[in-house]
C-alpha cells in the first residue's frame, strides 16, 4: 500500500493507543459504525451541491472511518485493514466473471444475473440455501425507508409481481390518495398512519418507474426548500417584518419570488 495510506493507519493506531485521544479510544465498533453512516450523508450532499472539495474530503473521512472500524477491530479478531482490501478484492473478482474469467455479460442485467448465481453459490458453500430465500433481499435495519420500499419493489418486480405498464401505478397512487382522505375524514390517527404509508409506497413505485432514487429526488426537495425558505426569511428580515404576523398571501408572494430568484441564478 502507498506511503500515505500506511501512515494513516499508523495514526489511527496512535489515536487507539495507550497516551492516544480518549475520546477515539472509548469508542466501540458499534459507534463508529454509526459515524460511517453520517459520513456518507455528508458524502452525497456534497455530490449534489456539486462541491468537489468537499466530496473530497468527505471520502477521506469515509477511509478514515473504515480503517478506524477495522482497527478497533483487530484488537480482538485479529483483522487488518490488508486482511479487509484482500477479502473484497478477492470478491470482486469472484463476482465479476466476465470480466475476469471466462463468463460473458453483453449488458447490465445479465451481469447482474451473473453476481446473484455467485452469491447463491457463496451461501451454499456456507451450508445455506438459496432456493428457500425470499426474493425480497435482506436489508440492514439502518436503510432508509425510500431506499427500503425502492429495492423492496425492485425484486418483487424481478419476480413478475409488478404492473404490466404505468398506467396501473399511477391509479393506485389515486387510490392510496383517495383512501387517506377518507382516513383523514374519520379521524384515526392509527388508520391515517396506514394510508399516509401506503401512499407513500406508491409515490416510490412511481419513481422506479421513471428510474429515479427517491431518497435522492427527496434530498434535493429538501436543499430546494432550504435554500427558498433563507430567501422568504431574507426577505422579511429586510422590510424588518415578521413572518409570523404576516398572511398567507404575503407568504405566497415571498415564496415565489424565491423561487423565481433561484431559478434565475441556475439559468444563469
Amino acid at each position: 500500500m502507498s506511503a500515505e495510506f500506511e501512515a494513516l493507519l499508523k495514526t489511527i493506531t496512535t489515536l487507539r493507543a495507550p497516551g492516544g485521544c480518549p475520546w477515539d479510544q472509548k469508542q466501540t465498533l458499534h459507534n463508529a459504525a454509526r459515524y460511517l453512516m453520517d459520513d456518507v450523508a455528508e458524502l452525497i450532499e456534497a455530490t449534489l451541491a456539486q462541491v468537489m472539495p468537499g466530496a473530497r474530503d468527505e471520502l477521506g473521512d469515509l477511509l478514515f472511518m473504515t480503517a478506524f472500524c477495522t482497527e478497533i477491530m483487530n484488537e480482538t479478531e485479529a483483522v487488518t485493514m490488508h486482511d479487509i482490501a484482500r477479502l473484497g478484492n478477492e470478491k470482486l473478482i469472484r463476482r465479476h466473471p466476465h470480466v475476469f474469467g471466462d463468463k460473458e455479460a453483453r449488458d447490465t442485467g445479465q451481469s447482474q444475473e451473473l453476481w446473484n448465481a455467485i452469491k447463491a453459490e457463496e451461501k451454499r458453500a456456507k451450508g445455506l440455501d438459496p432456493e428457500r430465500d425470499s426474493a425480497l433481499k435482506d436489508l440492514p435495519a439502518a436503510t432508509s425507508p425510500l431506499h427500503q420500499a425502492m429495492n423492496y419493489q425492485k425484486d418483487a418486480a424481478a419476480v413478475g409481481f409488478d404492473w404490466p405498464d404505468i398506467d396501473g401505478v399511477w391509479d393506485k397512487l389515486h387510490e392510496e390518495l383517495d383512501e387517506l382522505k377518507e382516513a383523514v375524514a374519520e379521524g384515526d390517527s392509527h388508520h391515517i398512519q396506514h394510508e399516509l404509508g401506503d401512499l407513500l409506497f406508491s409515490i416510490v413505485n412511481v419513481s422506479r418507474w421513471y428510474k429515479i432514487q427517491p431518497d435522492m429526488a427527496l434530498r434535493r426537495a429538501n436543499t430546494r426548500f432550504r435554500s427558498r425558505f433563507h430567501l422568504v426569511e431574507d426577505d422579511f428580515r429586510d422590510r424588518d417584518a415578521q413572518m409570523k404576523e404576516a398572511s398567507i398571501d404575503e407568504l405566497e408572494a415571498s415564496w415565489q419570488a424565491a423561487k423565481a430568484q433561484l431559478d434565475d441564478s441556475t439559468a444563469g
